[in-house]
This record gives structure tokens, C-alpha cells and sequence, in this order.
């Protein structure tokens, strides 16, 4: 090698330790000054993986606005969670509870739990909505993508940067309206030959229409957007290519890898309105959806608890759109089957 040329190279080695050094020196800085700045005003859930290491628990609940919601006035507004705990004093508990969370959400705060914890198992609520394209497009996943830049490993400055440069992922609401019609026409189902729809947005449009009259009759007027909901939330045949179902085999990975047992809680739906309001082949349809998780994640070694059925029309507090929110009779009855299905496994 000649002489100029090792020197050449000499001094780029030099100028890259130095710029390393440099690195290094910004990370720090951020890191002890603007960083936790930024975690409080950008990410309120990185610090949600802290709960169970300040409660010091062992079985942590992790939900989204169902376990908290409660009708106004009610004389016992529990968490489900805290209805668990009560009856489970010999172990300590902690709640995650972030509304709007899914799958994706959930592995995330997982993800970013301490190593050092004392968690045996895990219960991971499963909003069957969530598998929908209105909510894996919903309007609040901007800001959860935001959220999540935050909570990815590696340099807090570099994390920091891609919000700054705009490297994460996001949409218009033009382009998230259009994905969520995109996801309708693609998540597709087979109600048998006689039925003439086979996804979302062909069996919507023809119920606001008036073309298809559920179970044969003219609905209300009032009672058309509600049932046309049902339909865009749970009219579509899972498989292991929609990305909720990805997301929670991420979630089946790491509880293995952090020897965690890990507890799925399929929480109800209205079925006594859906049959009401839109019938039978929505009602199978969303049978065979919970059917699916029950029979993949079962095989898995997950625990599954199936509340599909538990929870009667009047136990659900919201009228006018689906939501998993339940008057505390509601919460009470998943309470005490998630109690029972650990009972007979502990």
C-alpha cells in the first residue's frame, strides 16, 4: 500500500472515530435532557410497560377502553380487571389499559417490559373489530404509529429523527378512507350459494339501499346505520394474512420467549342485536371468526377464553354504534369466566 494512500485512509478512520464519538455525545445529551421530554408529550404508552414492574405483578390484564367504561350512575364501576383481581387475592395484579389499543398496540408495551419482572401470565383482550379494516384503518393510527417510532429499539436520537424527517408511515384521510373501502372489497367471505353478497362492501351498500332486507323485513330507519356497522366490523372470514392475526402471533412468540403464559380474552359482542338487526349469516360468520382463534391459539399453547356469548343485549351500554362497553353485570360475567378458565389452569 502506498504511503499517501495509507494516509488517506488513516484519515477517514479518524474522521469517522470522531463522528462516532460525536454520536455518541448527542445520544447522551438527548437521552438525560429532551428525551423524557419528548416520551411525555409524544408516547403516552411507553410508559404503560413500567406498570407491572412498579406493581410488582405477576398476571397483568392488558385491555382497551372495555374494561374501564362504565354506564353512567352505576353503583359499582369495577374494571373488569380489578373484578379478576378481587377474586384472585393470592396474586398480585396490574392493569394495562389504553383505549383504542389492539394486537399490534399490545406487543409493543409487552415488548418494552423490564427483563427484571415478576410476570407469570398475561391476558390479552381480543376486540373482534380489531380484525375489521375499519379499525385497522381507523383515525387513530397515525398517532399510534408516532407512538410506536418512540417505542422501537435502538438510538432514542435516531427514533427521534425518523418523527422529525417524517419516515414513519402515515396516511391522509383521504387515503385512510380509501384503504378502509380498499379492505372492505378485500376481506372477503362465503355465506353459501344462496347468499348474494361475499364481502363487506357489496352487503353494506345493498342494506343501506334497501336492496337485501335483513331476515326478510324493512328495518327502521334509525336502525340502518347501526346494522350497516355490524356488517363493516365483522363481516369477513379470518385467516392468517390479515395483519391482527400477525400481530398477535408476535405477541404468542415473545410470551414464549419471556416465559410467560399467555391467556386471550375474546371479549363479547351484541349477538342478541346483530341477529336482530342483520341475522343469521353475520352471525355465523363472526362464530367461525371466534371459532379461528379459539382453534389457532389453542394449538399454540395459548389459553383461550371465548366470551362470545356472555353478555345479552342489555348489557351493552352504547346504542347507536358497536362498542365493547358493558354495564358492570356485563363485566362481571367475563370477570368471572376469565376467573374460572385460571382457576382450572393455576
Amino acid at each position: 500500500m502506498k504511503a499517501n494512500t495509507k494516509e488517506n485512509l488513516l484519515k477517514i478512520v479518524k474522521k469517522l472515530l470522531l463522528l462516532a464519538v460525536v454520536l455518541v455525545a448527542l445520544e447522551f445529551v438527548y437521552r438525560v435532557t429532551f428525551f423524557p421530554k419528548d416520551i411525555r408529550e409524544h408516547c403516552s404508552l411507553l410508559p404503560l410497560s413500567q406498570i407491572p414492574i412498579e406493581e410488582h405483578a405477576q398476571i397483568i390484564y392488558l385491555g382497551e377502553s372495555s374494561n374501564r367504561t362504565h354506564l353512567e350512575g352505576e353503583s359499582d364501576t369495577s374494571y373488569i380487571s380489578k373484578l379478576i383481581a378481587s377474586q384472585m387475592p393470592e396474586y398480585r395484579f396490574g392493569h394495562i389499559t389504553k383505549s383504542a389499543a389492539h394486537a399490534d398496540i399490545y406487543y409493543d408495551i409487552l415488548r418494552n417490559i423490564p427483563r427484571n419482572n415478576e410476570i407469570k401470565t398475561v391476558i390479552v383482550t381480543v376486540n373482534m373489530r380489531s380484525f375489521s379494516s375499519e379499525w385497522i384503518y381507523s383515525d387513530l393510527e397515525n398517532s399510534f404509529r408516532e407512538q410506536q417510532v418512540f417505542m422501537q429499539r435502538g438510538p432514542a436520537l435516531w427514533r427521534r429523527l425518523q418523527l422529525d424527517l417524517k419516515m414513519n408511515t402515515s396516511w391522509t384521510e383521504e387515503e385512510r378512507q380509501q384503504l378502509v373501502i380498499d379492505g372492505f372489497k378485500h376481506q372477503t367471505f362465503n355465506c353459501g350459494n344462496d347468499f348474494p353478497y361475499h364481502n363487506a362492501h357489496e352487503w353494506d351498500h345493498a342494506l343501506a339501499s334497501r336492496e337485501w332486507l335483513p331476515n326478510g323485513q324493512q328495518l327502521p330507519t334509525d336502525s340502518i346505520p347501526i346494522a350497516c356497522h355490524y356488517i363493516k366490523d365483522f363481516a369477513y372470514e379470518l385467516n392468517d394474512n390479515n395483519v391482527r392475526i400477525k400481530d398477535f402471533d408476535k405477541i404468542v412468540e415473545l410470551c414464549k420467549e419471556r416465559n410467560w403464559q399467555l391467556v386471550l380474552n375474546i371479549l363479547p359482542d351484541n349477538f342478541d342485536q346483530i341477529k336482530r338487526l342483520v341475522g343469521d349469516e353475520l352471525v355465523t360468520l363472526m362464530q367461525r371468526a371466534n371459532a379461528y382463534i379459539v382453534k389457532r391459539y389453542t394449538a399454540k399453547g395459548v389459553w383461550v377464553v371465548n366470551n362470545e356469548n356472555l353478555a345479552r343485549d342489555e348489557d351493552f351500554i352504547d346504542r347507536d354504534f358497536p362498542t365493547e362497553h358493558y354495564r358492570v353485570e356485563g363485566r362481571k360475567a367475563i370477570a368471572d369466566n376469565i376467573v374460572r378458565h385460571l382457576r382450572e389452569k393455576l
